[in-house]
């Protein structure tokens, strides 16, 4: 494994710390918040002398670098960054434990939600907004690592190879500097499209801010302790349910429509999953819960499916578990929902319809087209769907028997296990909104900080880099 290339790469995302402890240190100047001002200095100034050195060791090495280096890289940053985010939490007023502050910060970045605080109006306003950012990092790197390798040819853990826009990772990495450019262009312009219409419906614009961040990265914080605080009325309800949309669709779909590149045929996956949302939208709101609105239906459904969990619901009807459903489907591969993935829950049905089918008529030829497009899922997709399925079923087991120790009824505690590996926040949709994480014990806390990274990364992916590290591929 090469250690200086994953320096590298590792110094890009603590440069991008140190430019968001930037911001906070100007903005708590600017609007007077003094208490926690050195918190974020200090954030600046270790981000920023680790950025320089680690790609300064880096610089040459970022090249042809292979697998198992890059996953290497993707395992050890979603541990490494989460330690330069958790000190403005651990050098607060607020008195937190490092465990509570990394717990906070590893909840920030893989965009689940889960928060130590327990009266989030009772944080200042610069920590609600380091909160925020977090997740937005946390998206942006899950999609260079999606992109650049999770979803490479080589390993085809997320088959974004099946999906137009879907980049192999070895070339990925040999052009590091245009790509990631590219998708941070992508993102950023997406983040200032939301706040846009977050402001054009008069949602309060710090509260539209940290509300943008936590959508685009299909996360759970919010800048309130309830998000109908935030969003008041059906038109920006409407309105957070079609940004939801954001994490849910192809990450390149609004880029493809504002270059003339969009084709339907090129974007099969994003008209399932938007018809699969208006089918179970329409269910609902006709049949099952009509009393709770359209609009509410339709935020509980988009935010279940992009794994955010943000809700207003008012939980008149226990629908929990069809909610938790929707989030281990999740959304598009490349994009920030985390789940199980739409696409390979197709590949799966696809897969077992066809060996039934053979069985009946084995004389007849098959097709293994994806969305009946030229696209073709080999036995490789499927062996990695099914594993992944495999391996999301034995870590619900091992988490809830960890859990079942905490003074919760089975109920929860499965829940939060089911949400913990889609990495979607506890909230009224799921009737898990009064846990309190700051009571957890702390095997309970790490055990969750591991399930949320690995939730994110896939379990899979661990395995693969553990073969290619014992057995020296």
């Amino acid at each position: 494994m090469n250690y200086k290339s994953i320096l590298f790469f590792l110094g890009i995302f603590s440069l991008l710390i140190s430019f968001f402890s930037f911001l906070n240190i100007i903005y708590s100047i600017y609007f007077n918040f003094s208490l926690d001002l050195n918190s974020y200095v200090v954030t600046l100034i270790i981000s920023l002398f680790l950025g320089s050195i680690f790609s300064f060791i880096g610089r040459k090495h970022h090249k042809d670098i292979s697998l198992n280096t890059q996953l290497g890289f993707i395992v050890i940053s979603f541990i490494y960054v989460p330690l330069l985010i958790s000190l403005p939490y651990f050098l607060s007023i607020y008195n937190l434990s490092f465990l509570n502050s990394y717990f906070e910060s590893v909840s920030g970045i893989t965009g689940t939600g889960f928060s130590i605080f327990e009266n989030i109006q009772n944080i200042d306003e610069p920590l609600l907004l380091w909160r925020s950012s977090s997740q937005w990092l946390g998206g942006l790197l899950f999609l260079v690592s999606v992109i650049g390798t999770i979803g490479s040819r080589q390993i085809k853990i997320k088959p974004i190879h099946l999906v137009y826009g879907g980049t192999l990772g070895r070339n990925f990495y040999n052009d590091f500097n245009y790509n990631f450019i590219k998708i941070l262009l992508i993102y950023f312009f997406s983040t200032i499209l939301i706040i846009f219409l977050y402001k054009l419906v008069n949602i309060r614009f710090f509260d539209g801010l940290n509300l943008a961040f936590t959508t685009i990265s299909s996360g759970g914080f919010l800048s309130k302790n309830f998000l109908s605080e935030i969003v008041k009325n059906d038109i920006q309800i409407f309105i957070l349910s079609i940004t939801l949309l954001f994490p849910v669709l192809n990450f390149y779909l609004l880029f493809n429509i504002a270059t003339n590149n969009f084709t339907l045929k090129n974007h099969q996956e994003d008209q399932h999953l938007i018809i699969l949302i208006l089918l179970v939208i329409l269910f609902l709101y006709f049949f099952i819960i009509p009393d709770e609105g359209l609009t509410n239906t339709l935020l509980a459904v988009t935010s279940s499916i992009s794994t955010s969990g943000i809700s207003i619901h008012t939980q008149n009807y226990d629908f929990s578990l069809f909610f938790i459903l929707l989030t281990i489907i999740g959304g598009s591969l490349i994009s920030t929902s985390s789940g199980f993935k739409y696409v390979r829950i197709y590949i799966l049905l696809k897969t077992s319809y066809q060996e039934m089918y053979k069985l009946v008529k084995p004389l007849n030829v098959t097709d293994n087209n994806l969305f009946n497009t030229d696209v073709k899922i080999d036995d490789a997709d499927t062996k990695v769907a099914f594993l992944i399925f495999i391996s999301f079923i034995i870590s619900v087991f091992l988490l809830s028997s960890i859990l079942s120790f905490e003074n919760l009824d089975f109920d929860s505690y499965f829940t939060l296990a089911l949400l913990t590996l889609t990495n979607t926040t506890n909230s009224t949709l799921f009737g898990t909104e009064n846990l309190n994480f700051f009571y957890f014990n702390n095997i309970s806390k790490i055990s969750l900080i591991i399930f949320m990274i690995l939730g994110k990364i896939e379990v899979i992916a661990i395995l693969f880099l553990l073969k290619k590290v014992i057995f020296k591929e």
